[in-house]
């Protein structure tokens, strides 16, 4: 049998990094197979949806080049791939289970509910539902559906068994079914299941034959196991994967912290990078190479590589990995995601700037800072003063950290390394910065008294790229303009 695996959505979030990695693992394994990916979007949850929540899951798949095979934009044989649009097939197959007497219709409000729980809290014993229509005759609540009493599906839960279930990741796991509610499965509108009512369906529809998901699902696998015995259908394998953790050891949560995939591309991380970062939380191939492309994660990638404890999401570390896809780039790549970054984010000045700038003065610029730019949101700050005019920053040229006690001793620092930018050859970074560095020693001075003011003459910041980068990308006459602004100010 074909592998198929499946991201399955709720529309109640934009995608988040966990729903990524949940993802990303789903389509590993499918690729690695030559199986199929599908999105199913579950929107039984009416009450939380989002507008635009499935348009912006598939555009963010998309984004990061994990196209479905199948799913609500990519049809399929095995549709329609929204369960609101599958309502008709879960009816049908949860009213017959209570014509089989594997489940049954309950009627108890709302009220009689909450008077239950609360009865229960008092006495100090488990919450839970106590059976009160487990028993009812099927004419007898075929009546009152008549009559248009609301009810309920709820599963009829044996008692006294032991459940056991094999997680590809965690092995044996046993549930105890005393432990089990009789859970509902389709709501008491009448029209839409729960989730446990509409995933194994579901599933078993869809020929997925295997299902990744966080670890917080691992309670629901004996209601589901008892959903599929009922409905006399296998179900999928199953590999619950290990939670994401930010740095203090909290579960990764998409109500805290950037934990949206929109806020990371914003922010000017790269697809191919956060994926890669991405695909080491929890899995490693089992070799020291951590940057890999989507092809080698495809071939490398093993369930059974998979850990079972908690990874951390750490940012100094996917910073170092997004810097070093940007350092294998070349110029001509970098610069036309740079410049689609720009637009793309509605970054007027630079966009604007950017585009209308020599390619020559832009790639200057691009090649030194590639080595040192994390995040294409980095190139902002590290820019301003190169697409647009500085600011004389004269209360900045003082450093005593510097050697620089004083102003005037700032100024006459400009005055010595002027004439030398007006002498120097341009023609590459080694030409400029050699021969000043040069005449630096022989003046018995120390690089950063001289190169100190240098660079906030040049860039009117306190931080800002080196002063011979800077001197390199303005070129010589702006240099020595910026130059002798700031002396003669």
């Amino acid at each position: 049998m074909s592998v198929r695996t499946r991201l399955a959505p709720s529309p109640t979030w934009y995608v988040h990094i966990g729903n990524l990695r949940t993802a990303l693992y789903s389509y590993l394994w499918a690729r690695h197979n030559n199986g199929e990916f599908i999105i199913r979007i579950e929107d039984t949850d009416r009450t939380r949806l989002v507008e635009d929540a499935v348009d912006k899951i598939i555009e963010t798949l998309t984004a990061v080049w994990m196209r479905p095979d199948e799913g609500p934009h990519h049809d399929g044989w095995y549709g329609p791939y929204t369960q609101s649009e599958r309502t008709p097939i879960y009816q049908e197959k949860l009213h017959k289970l209570c014509e089989e007497w594997s489940a049954y219709y309950c009627f108890c409000t709302s009220e009689r509910l909450a008077d239950l729980r609360q009865e229960q809290e008092e006495l100090k014993l488990p919450t839970g539902y106590d059976g009160h229509c487990r028993h009812l005759p099927l004419e007898e609540a075929r009546e009152r559906m008549a009559s248009w009493e609301k009810f309920t599906i709820r599963l009829k839960t044996p008692k006294n068994e032991i459940l056991i279930f094999n997680d590809l990741i965690r092995g044996r796991i046993e549930f105890n079914t005393n432990q089990i509610d009789d859970t509902i499965l389709l709501k008491s509108d009448g029209i839409y299941p729960t989730y446990h009512g509409a995933v194994v369906i579901d599933d078993h529809m869809m020929a997925i034959t295997h299902v990744m998901r966080g670890e917080e699902w691992i309670s629901s696998m004996p209601i589901q196991i008892l959903t599929a015995r009922a409905l006399h259908i296998d179900l999928p394998e199953y590999a619950h994967l290990p939670s994401v953790l930010w740095n203090d050891g909290k579960k990764l949560s998409k109500r805290t912290g950037d934990a949206f995939v929109s806020d990371y591309i914003a922010k000017g991380y790269l697809p191919e990078a956060l994926l890669n970062f991405l695909s080491l939380l929890g899995w490693h191939p089992g070799q020291d190479e951590e940057i890999m492309t989507m092809d080698e994660m495809i071939a490398k990638f093993e369930i059974t590589d998979i850990h079972k404890s908690g990874a951390v999401l750490d940012p100094i570390k996917l910073d170092w990995m997004n810097g070093e896809y940007i350092k294998r780039m070349d110029i001509w790549e970098l610069h036309t995601k740079l410049a689609t970054y720009l637009e793309k984010y509605e970054i007027d000045f630079y966009s604007d700037i950017f585009s209308k700038k020599e390619y020559l003065y832009n790639t200057r610029i691009i090649a030194e800072l590639q080595g040192r730019m994390k995040r294409f949101d980095e190139f902002i700050s590290l820019t301003t003063c190169l697409y647009g005019d500085s600011v004389v920053r004269t209360d900045l040229l003082a450093n005593p950290k510097m050697k620089i006690e004083t102003i005037e001793q700032a100024i006459d620092a400009l005055r010595f390394i002027l004439p030398l930018i007006e002498s120097t050859n341009y023609s590459s970074m080694d030409n400029l910065k050699n021969p000043i560095i040069e005449a630096i020693k022989l003046a018995d001075r120390k690089n950063g008294q001289i190169l100190w003011p240098l660079r906030i003459a040049l860039s009117g910041e306190e931080f800002s790229p080196w002063a011979f980068e800077l001197a390199y990308i303005l070129w010589k006459d702006e240099s020595i303009r910026r130059i002798q602004r700031t002396i003669n100010s």
